[in-house]
């Protein structure tokens, strides 16, 4: 009789194990899903977005021969120096554009 019941009380614990488990699965994808959204909507990404685009337009309007620095970018798009530096390196890692010179008042870029 004795071993019945220790079967029981270990059937019962088991299956509160898995039902704790399987909530707890549901509850980290919910979470995942939520943080998914809120960083799909996040306003900061959809101004970099947009910045961006703006600053290829630009660059698409320009001759190959011409210099772009970040001072102009900053201009244009009335952002930070380190923002401007950000975007032109995307734009360099993506093959858009190519910089020239090392550092300060020297740098520029020109369209590729």
């Amino acid at each position: 009789m004795g071993y019945i019941i220790y079967f029981l009380i270990g059937l019962i614990v088991g299956i509160l194990g898995m039902y704790l488990i399987t909530k707890s699965k549901v509850s980290k994808d919910a979470i995942k899903e939520s943080t998914k959204e809120v960083k799909d909507s996040n306003p900061a990404v959809e101004i970099r977005k947009e910045n961006i685009q703006k600053l290829e337009k630009m660059i698409a309007g320009k001759p190959l021969t011409e210099k772009i620095t970040n001072d102009e970018v900053q201009e244009f798009l009335d952002i930070s120096d380190a923002t401007a530096e950000r975007y032109l390196n995307d734009l360099e890692h993506r093959g858009l554009i190519k910089q020239f010179g090392e550092v300060g008042q020297d740098v520029y870029y020109q369209k590729i």
